[in-house]
């Protein structure tokens, strides 16, 4: 077993290029779309350029191999079969297509799972040290964007760049900021993008990115290796970073706007609950144990909204069943981790309880990131 390190960098590219077409294509067409992935070019909801990159990695896959490895993927494929089922028999009674769209997006990103699950051992080094790179390239892209002017508003005075509303971009920034604090072993670079995160998530004002950045901050400092002083240098050096970046963002007339945010979520938490869907498994219990399928909010929320959290979304669309398979699934993950990186997982999990963010391909880029390199690095 290769031990995943960032002094390897020379020896991957030498490794990638003994590799044969396919597999190179494969690696690339992925780390094309990671980068892609944080641009959307059409409205949320239709395949972006991100995913038709994937779907060409996936073909290629699974047109040339006659074996597929399942080892850590056969739980997701019980969720998935499940979703499946729940999903047609739903779509049998009801006779709304929304339910067949939710279940192409779980058997697109199972797919994808699976084809990141099946890299050999020079992919994933080669992977790892590109997203060492891409990570902190994709912050610089974004603060570019910001500072000219290109990015948008669309929920003025929030900020969501390229993405179609500011949580995706959030979401995507904590989760590759999450997935950088885990494989990179340089303690600089990790403060850097540590940082560059931060600005980036203020700049959306996401409560929920804010409360995940939060269990973060928590996994980044007990991670830190050496003795309880230089934990505590950690901690006081980033309370002088936060305090430094309000005054800055003070100036800028856009700390009003966060803590205001923060204020309204506060006094309307009643009815954004109401509006988010959150407590629908409370409202219809008949549903709790086999599912009330995802598809025709329009049943259980007037707004016609879907539930605006993954795990209660999970357990009001598939019922303590499915919600339980896909912790289980996650439990395969967790547990192979130290303290300090579950906390740091912990973070973007977090986001979950209130955005739905399972649907997102950045999602499982999180999940089989920390699956893949936790095979391949001391804890």
């Amino acid at each position: 077993m290769i031990i995943l390190n960032e002094t390897n960098s020379k020896n991957n590219i030498i490794f990638l290029s003994d590799t044969n077409i396919r597999d190179k294509s494969i690696i690339y067409l992925i780390l094309f779309s990671f980068f892609l992935s944080q641009f959307y070019f059409w409205s949320s909801g239709v395949p972006q350029f991100s995913h038709i990159f994937i779907m060409v990695a996936i073909l290629l896959l699974f047109s040339r191999s006659s074996k597929i490895n399942i080892e850590y993927s056969n739980i997701i494929l019980l969720f998935v079969a499940y979703a499946i089922c729940v999903n047609f028999a739903w779509y049998l009674i009801v006779l709304d297509s929304s339910y067949m769209m939710s279940t192409v997006y779980w058997i697109f990103n199972l797919l994808f799972f699976l084809l990141m699950m099946n890299l050999n051992q020079v992919q994933i080094n080669f992977f790892y040290e590109k997203l060492l790179f891409l990570i902190p390239f994709s912050y610089i892209v974004e603060i570019i964007i910001w500072a000219s002017n290109l990015g948008r508003y669309d929920f003025e005075p929030r900020y969501n760049g390229l993405f179609n509303d500011p949580n995706q971009m959030a979401f995507w920034v904590l989760s590759s900021c999450a997935i950088y604090l885990y494989i990179s072993g340089n303690g600089f670079k990790k403060i850097t993008i540590y940082f560059l995160a931060l600005f980036l998530i203020l700049l959306t004002m996401s409560r929920s990115a804010s409360v995940g950045f939060l269990m973060l901050t928590l996994g980044l400092i007990f991670s830190q290796k050496g003795d309880l002083n230089k934990r505590i240098f950690v901690f006081i050096g980033t309370l002088v970073f936060f305090g430094s970046l309000s005054y800055f963002l003070y100036n800028l007339g856009v700390f009003d706007s966060i803590a205001l945010r923060f204020i309204e979520g506060l006094d309307q938490r009643d009815s954004q609950v109401e509006g988010r869907g959150l407590f629908s498994f409370l409202d219809y219990p008949q549903y709790l144990i086999f599912g009330a399928g995802q598809g025709a909010h329009w049943l259980y929320n007037p707004t016609g909204n879907e539930i605006h959290s993954t795990w209660l979304g999970i357990l009001f669309y598939y019922g303590i069943i499915g919600i339980s398979l896909f912790l289980i699934f996650l439990y395969q993950i967790f547990k192979k981790l130290s303290l300090s990186n579950k906390m740091i997982l912990l973070g973007p999990m977090l986001y979950g309880f209130t955005t739905y963010s399972a649907r997102t391909i950045i999602f499982w880029f999180l999940l089989a990131a920390f699956l893949l390199f936790s095979n391949n690095k001391d804890e």
